[in-house]
């Protein structure tokens, strides 16, 4: 099922993760606009519950990049997808923002 607010098509410049997250079941997450303007990400799986924040999931990649590889951190503002595309092939994520599962590009 899917309503109006959810868009699986990339819109990379407000959604930077599209494409990279997945639910640990593998389903992929979707853009999701709540009701209140909050910008989240949401999996149709049925796996959670609830969308996750898409700041606080953003921050938490943001980091992990950073420790992964210092010289690409100053590129994620212009480009996140260039960062994303040389260190991960998908970003899986479980109960919380905190259980996250970064593949590593082979």
């Amino acid at each position: 099922m899917q309503s109006d607010l959810v868009f699986p098509v990339s819109s990379t410049a407000s959604y930077p993760l599209l494409g990279w997250l997945f639910c640990a079941c593998g389903e992929r997450f979707c853009q999701w606009g709540s009701p209140d303007s909050t910008r989240e990400y949401l999996s149709v799986c049925g796996c959670r519950l609830r969308p996750i924040d898409a700041d606080a999931i953003e921050r938490r990649v943001r980091a992990e990049a950073a420790l992964a590889a210092p010289t690409l951190a100053g590129r994620w503002s212009a480009d996140p997808i260039e960062v994303l595309t040389r260190l991960y092939s998908r970003i899986e994520v479980g109960g919380t923002v905190a259980d996250v599962r970064f593949v590593a590009r082979e």
